[in-house]
């Protein structure tokens, strides 16, 4: 099988390329962080940490005190008490003496402060965590939510700055310094005047030609960057950005009680009350550098700002029409992905723009996250589906639980994105998701759960497998998982694995879980049926046959449900498709079986396909010779499965009519 040549690239660097500061009091602090980032982002270890972990996690003790250390001296200096023997002028005949003592006293000091910033970072992160994971009155989360915006407000301010980009605000629209060249990297200095050298539009070019990229999407949060835009750096000032404390709802704070000392409340969002010029500013920059759509994220946030501004639904209104508006103008074919809108403010608010993320990040580093993903999916895309095209997100093509997402990518609808490290890709699993010109085959509908399983518990009941269906332009497929033992906890505000050692189940899976094969009077009624996991061909001769489906903890499959075409006559036939793919049934673009006419002796069966690879078929007799645009085509029948496989070359445009003779 050919490489795999990838076709879009979601994003450059997540929320990395914009050029961002937080409140000038925590600017020395957050520097130092960065400085001890870019050094740990080149020791894989850490780069995990950073790169791939929570972006929530930003109250570990750990971070503030490491990334004060480069400045630990300084800040240790300017505390020493008045009278200290530091700071009396040391005469010559001493001075050694003296010297050596002060840097003792000075490194004594700096541990001692460094001891303290570390018994209050673990205090917050200890509050942080009690009051996440129980529950409480709301007299208790009103003292928390008292501390944390008056006596440790500093502290925790101080903690969010080092830790993470969740209190920075937007400074320009222009990429930061790690974008002046196409080598410049993690440890580029990237505030402060150099940003005037930033390079975005190399930089897009060259991962365009070094990579054969179509597509270069970038990121962005619907109000700028997660605590908005500050009122304060000259490259913004034109928005008039003003700070307001936003207020939680009571629902959000029952779901979610450490929202009332999150950065955004804490430290306020920088608002624009007309985000128009900062929508159209951005996207014709992007756009100019090269840049083909965006990843709008935080969109929840808007809601959330709006507490103090009118109420979130008339903010994310605003918003929503400025990007909608914004993204028609400078990303023509409706380039544009949002992320965490689940609130109906926002998922109201989509006129123009069709793809929305269904879910909440993939962890790959969070086990009880693995599975749980791909339940919230499916019964979101319930909801959301007739309002947006769900997006399911991306996973890693290497990991242990990659055959399971990449199973539930197929079976979604949704667009097929990988967020690999490079060089760790599994090549065989994607070869089975993407075809040799980088296009994938993607099913017509996004997938929901199959009806039977509509209101059972595909997380917790320790018996139903999570079936999900869709369907081909000829074919339907049911994708099939086990996703016991782990859930989202709403207590403990977490996933968490609840059961280590999940049962194998099993299911019976009908043509009638595909849907639109279940509408009364629907035909055919005789269908083939094919299971990626066991390899195996059945046939269901009624709407309820079917084929079994056994999966231990984390297992996955993919049935193809086929049509039988000519019942009742001397040859039938249902085309499976490419084995070779997961969605097998996507190659079939159309079956047409029919008898020779003329000269044409026999009973043809003519398979148009995308794609190449092995195409599997149920048929009732052995085939007389089968050619693929005239040329002849390898194939082979066992006569016990009435199974045939035909070998389908690639060719130039990936489509070939598949001519079978009988």
């Amino acid at each position: 099988m050919p490489s795999i040549q990838a076709r879009i690239l979601t994003s450059l660097s997540g929320e990395g390329w914009q050029l961002t500061e937080v409140d000038e009091l925590y600017r020395k602090v957050a520097a130092a962080a960065r400085v001890a980032q870019a050094h740990a982002i080149q020791t894989p270890a850490v780069a995990g940490g950073i790169t791939g972990g929570d972006p929530d996690a930003v109250m570990h003790p750990g971070q503030a005190t490491e990334a004060t250390t480069p400045d630990a001296s300084q800040s240790a200096q300017s505390m020493l008490p008045q009278g200290t023997p530091s700071s009396t002028p040391p005469t010559s005949s001493n001075k050694s003496l003296l010297s050596s003592a002060k840097e003792q006293l000075l490194s004594m000091w700096a541990s001692m402060l460094k001891l303290i910033s570390t018994a209050v970072g673990r205090l917050l992160y200890a509050l942080n965590a009690v009051f996440s994971s129980m529950d409480f009155p709301q007299w208790a989360l009103d003292a928390m939510s008292r501390l944390a915006n008056g006596p440790m407000k500093k502290k925790l301010l101080e903690l969010y700055a080092e830790g993470g980009d969740h209190s920075r605000r937007l400074s320009s629209v222009l990429a930061n310094g790690k974008f002046s060249s196409v080598q410049a990297g993690p440890d580029e200095p990237w505030e402060g005047e150099h940003t005037n050298t930033e390079d975005l539009t190399s930089v897009v070019q060259h991962v365009k030609k070094e990579f054969g990229l179509d597509f270069v999407y970038c990121w962005h949060a619907l109000h700028a960057y997660w605590s908005g835009v500050s009122p304060s750096a000259a490259g913004v000032q034109a928005y008039g950005s003003q700070i307001t404390f936003p207020t939680p709802t009571p629902g959000i704070v029952e779901l979610e009680p450490s929202t009332l000392w999150n950065p955004q409340v804490v430290a306020g969002i920088g608002a624009v009350s007309d985000p128009t010029k900062l929508h159209k500013d951005m996207h014709t920059y992007l756009a100019d550098c090269g840049v083909d759509g965006v990843k709008v994220d935080v969109q929840g946030t808007v809601g959330l700002m709006g507490s103090k501004l009118g109420g979130g639904p008339d903010m994310t209104r605003k918003y929503h029409q400025s990007l909608e508006r914004s993204v028609q103008a400078s990303f023509p074919g409706n380039h544009c992905i949002n992320c965490m809108c689940h609130s109906t403010e926002n998922l109201y608010r989509m006129e123009n723009t069709a793809v929305a993320r269904v879910s909440d990040d993939f962890y790959p580093t969070d086990a009880a996250s693995w599975s749980s993903h791909l339940g919230i999916c499916a019964y979101n895309s319930l909801f959301m589906a007739p309002l947006v095209q769900p997006d399911w997100d991306m996973f890693h093509s290497k990991h242990p639980a990659a055959l399971l997402h990449a199973i539930a990518r197929v079976v979604s609808g949704s667009g097929i994105y990988v967020s690999d490290k490079p060089g760790a890709h599994d090549v065989h699993l994607l070869q089975r998701l993407v075809l040799p010109n980088g296009s994938v085959i993607r099913p017509q509908l996004p997938g929901r759960p199959t009806q039977d399983i509509l209101f059972a518990d595909v997380l917790k009941d320790n018996k139903t497998l999570l079936k999900v269906w869709n369907t081909n332009p000829v074919n339907g497929l049911v994708g099939v998982f086990n996703v016991q033992g782990s859930s989202w906890s709403r207590k403990k505000r977490r996933f968490y694995t609840h059961d280590p050692s999940p049962p194998v189940l099993e299911t019976l899976v009908t043509p009638t879980h595909v849907h639109s094969f279940a509408q009364p009077g629907s035909a055919p009624q005789h269908f083939a049926m094919w299971s990626d996991q066991t390899q195996t061909l059945v046939l269901s001769a009624h709407q309820e046959d079917g084929m079994i489906v056994r999966l231990a903890a984390g297992g996955s499959d993919v049935v193809t449900v086929a049509p039988i075409f000519g019942v009742g006559t001397a040859v039938q036939v249902a085309c499976i498709g490419l084995v070779n793919m997961l969605n097998a049934g996507g190659s079939v673009l159309s079956v047409k079986l029919q008898e020779g006419q003329g000269n044409r002796k026999g009973i043809f069966c003519e398979v148009l396909v995308k794609g190449a690879g092995s195409l599997v078929l149920y048929a009732s007799a052995p085939p007389v010779d089968a050619h693929g645009n005239g040329a002849g085509l390898r194939n082979s029948y066992i006569d016990q499965q009435k199974k045939l496989t035909v070998e389908v070359p690639v060719t130039s445009d990936l489509q070939t009519m598949v001519q079978i003779r009988f």
